[in-house]
C-alpha cells in the first residue's frame, strides 16, 4: 500500500482518542520520517494524527526555526530528554529549563543513571535518589516536573525489601521527582508493567509505549536486541492491560517508542493497534449501556441480537438460565426491572473476547415480589461478525 494510500486511513482514526490520555511519539522512532525534510515529515505525521512529541530541536536547523514548524503544524512538546550529569549543576539546570521553557515542554526525562558496565549497584542507585530530589526541586520551583526513566537494572535486590526500585519509589519525592515508564524495559528484567503501575498509583505521568517480541530471553542489565521491537498488541508486554492500568492510576501520555529497523513500517500498525483497542472499549460500553436498556424496556428483539445463543446467565442466588429464559422471563414480566443503575464499570479487551465487572443497584419486582438488589456484576461479551455479544454472566451480592 502506497504512503498516501496509509496516511488517508489513519485520518479516518485520528478522530479518536484514548479517554483521558493522549498519544504522541519519541521523535527518535520518526527519525525515517523526518531525515528527508523536516517539515514534510512533520506533515506525515499530523496526518497520522500524531500531535504530541518527546524530543525537542533538530539537528538541521535553529531552535527558532524549529519551533515555528512546530506551531505552524500545531504540535505539543511534552518532554525532553536531560543528561544525568548536567542534573548534578545548577547552572546546568538552569540552561535546560530556558531550553524546556522555549519549547513549553511539561517535563525533564533523564534516561540513564551512569554506572560501570552491567554492574549496577546500590551506592549508584543512592546517588541518583539525591541527584533526583535535589535537582526535581530546582525544576518544580520553575514549573517543570523532572522524571527519570528505568531501564531495568534498577530492579535488581539489594540488603532491604523489595528491590532497588521499590527503595527508589519511597526515597525520592514525589513533588519533585517521578517516572517516565518503558513498558519494555519494565518487562524486559521480568516485571509486569501494569501491576507496577497499579502499585504507584501517580508515579507515571508519561510511557513509552513498545512491545517486545515473544520468547526473548529477560535480563536486568537495560539490553535487548532492538530488532525484538514489534508491532503493539503483538509482543508479551501486554500493552491492553497496560492501557487498563494506566487509566486507573493517572498516566497523562503514552509516547509511542520503536527501536528496531522496521519503525518506519511499523508506526502506522502501532496506531491502528492502539486506535482499534479504544473502539473496542467503545464499542463494547456502548453494548452494555444498550443490553441495560433493552433488560428496563423488555425489549426482546434487542435481547436476542445483543446476546449470544449460547448464553448462560448467572444469578446471585446460583440459578443458571440460557438465553430463551432469560428474554421471556423479562418480556413476560416474571422479572421486571423497574430501575438499574450501573457503577464502578471496568472494561477489559483481548481480541475477540472482552470482560466487564460493575456495581448493579436495581428495583426489582421478581415472580410479583418487589425487591431493591445490589450485585457485583461479571459480564463475558464476544465479537460476533464485528457486534459485541453478551455470553455469560455472573452476579454475587454485593
Amino acid at each position: 500500500m502506497k504512503l498516501k494510500s496509509i496516511l488517508a486511513v489513519f485520518l479516518f482514526f485520528s478522530t479518536f482518542s484514548i479517554p483521558a490520555q493522549e498519544i504522541g511519539i519519541i521523535m527518535g522512532t520518526a527519525r525515517h520520517i523526518m531525515q528527508e525534510d523536516v517539515e514534510q515529515g512533520l506533515i506525515r505525521l499530523k496526518e497520522l494524527g500524531i500531535r504530541h512529541l518527546e524530543g525537542a530541536g533538530s539537528r538541521t536547523m535553529s531552535r527558532e526555526e524549529y519551533k515555528k514548524l512546530l506551531d505552524k503544524h500545531g504540535f505539543d512538546v511534552v518532554a525532553n530528554g536531560v543528561n544525568f550529569e548536567r542534573l548534578e549543576h545548577p547552572d546546568s539546570i538552569k540552561r535546560i529549563i530556558d531550553n524546556m521553557k522555549f519549547y513549553e515542554a511539561e517535563y525533564a526525562v533523564c534516561y540513564w543513571i551512569p554506572h560501570k558496565g552491567d554492574d549496577f549497584t546500590f551506592a549508584d542507585m543512592q546517588k541518583g535518589v539525591e541527584v533526583f530530589n535535589r535537582a526535581g526541586k530546582q525544576f518544580a520551583e520553575s514549573g517543570i516536573s523532572l522524571l527519570y526513566h528505568p531501564h531495568g537494572y534498577e530492579f535488581r535486590p539489594y540488603d532491604g525489601p523489595g528491590t532497588m526500585f521499590d527503595y527508589m519509589m519511597e526515597k525520592t519525592d514525589p513533588r519533585y521527582i517521578n517516572f517516565e515508564m518503558d513498558v519494555f524495559w519494565i518487562r524486559n528484567p521480568g516485571q509486569n508493567p501494569a501491576a507496577l503501575l497499579r502499585k504507584y498509583p501517580g508515579r507515571f505521568p508519561l510511557t513509552h509505549l513498545k512491545d517486545r517480541l515473544p520468547g526473548s530471553v529477560d535480563n536486568p542489565n537495560g539490553r535487548q536486541d532492538p530488532q525484538r521491537n514489534v508491532v503493539l498488541g503483538s509482543g508479551d508486554v501486554n500493552i491492553a492491560e497496560v492501557m487498563k492500568a494506566a487509566r486507573e492510576t493517572g498516566v497523562k501520555y503514552h509516547l509511542i517508542e520503536d527501536e528496531s529497523a522496521r519503525a518506519g513500517v511499523q508506526l502506522p500498525m502501532h496506531l491502528k493497534y492502539l486506535r482499534s483497542l479504544d473502539l473496542d472499549m467503545q464499542a463494547v460500553e456502548l453494548s452494555v449501556s444498550s443490553l441495560r436498556k433493552a433488560m428496563l424496556s423488555a425489549d426482546s428483539l434487542a435481547l436476542r441480537n445483543l446476546t449470544c445463543e449460547e448464553l448462560t446467565y448467572g444469578h446471585s442466588g446460583g440459578l443458571i438460565e440460557g438465553r430463551e429464559t432469560f428474554v421471556n422471563n423479562l418480556v413476560t414480566k416474571k422479572t421486571d426491572f423497574i430501575t438499574m443503575d450501573l457503577k464502578d464499570q471496568e472494561i477489559t479487551v483481548k481480541g475477540d473476547v472482552a470482560w466487564v465487572r460493575h456495581l448493579l443497584s436495581a428495583e426489582i419486582v421478581d415472580n410479583g415480589n418487589k425487591n431493591n438488589v445490589n450485585l457485583k456484576i461479571l459480564l463475558i461479551w464476544t465479537k460476533v461478525d464485528g457486534i459485541w455479544k453478551l455470553l455469560a454472566r455472573q452476579a454475587v451480592r454485593a
